[in-house]
């Protein structure tokens, strides 16, 4: 089922995942209570910004098969007006390191996709609660210059091992 919904159009799964997202909206009472709390946290509290979040959130997850499971080449012809990789490239070759910021989900699919392209990435994330979707996303996420890392203290001193620094052990407090 996944592989068959990575092959269609991108612009057919932004529409159906319009209509998940405000089905989960609908139905799911918890979700809706914590998408208004979060929006509203962030100081977003008009409903033009709830409508878009509630379809663009649908989006993210109907896109998601294609952005893990088709070929990287294909994947990175959907990148358009990603600027700054040159110099990242160019802080990389002169041997120090660079922290990208990026949601984690979304656009961070196709953007670790597109910087591993000029510069490896050591990534950290938090595997899924759905068991059987964990292998999916770690096959679409890792790879080509990509390598993941828990989103934990050992996932920390993992990624910045990659960069050529240590963390000292902990201890416990006397």
């Amino acid at each position: 089922m996944m592989q068959l919904l990575a092959r269609v159009p991108l612009r057919v799964l932004h529409a159906l995942g319009s209509v998940l997202g405000w089905a989960m909206y609908g139905l799911s009472p918890t979700y809706r209570r914590r998408l208004r709390e979060n929006l509203a946290q962030a100081g977003y509290t008009d409903a033009r910004t709830r409508r878009e979040a509630i379809a663009e959130a649908g989006k993210l997850i109907a896109e998601s098969p294609k952005l893990w499971l088709r070929p990287r080449a294909e994947i990175l012809r959907l990148v358009q007006g990603f600027e700054g990789l040159e110099e990242a490239a160019r802080i990389h070759a002169a041997g120090r390191g660079i922290v990208f910021l990026t949601p984690h989900l979304g656009c961070f699919e196709i953007t670790a996709q597109a910087a591993a392209e000029r510069v490896p990435l050591t990534v950290l994330y938090r595997p899924p609660k759905v068991a059987w979707l964990r292998p999916l996303m770690e096959r679409g996420r890792s790879g080509h210059n990509i390598t993941l890392a828990s989103a934990d203290l050992g996932g920390v001193r993992q990624l910045l091992a990659s960069q050529g620094y240590t963390l000292p052990p902990l201890t416990a407090p006397q």
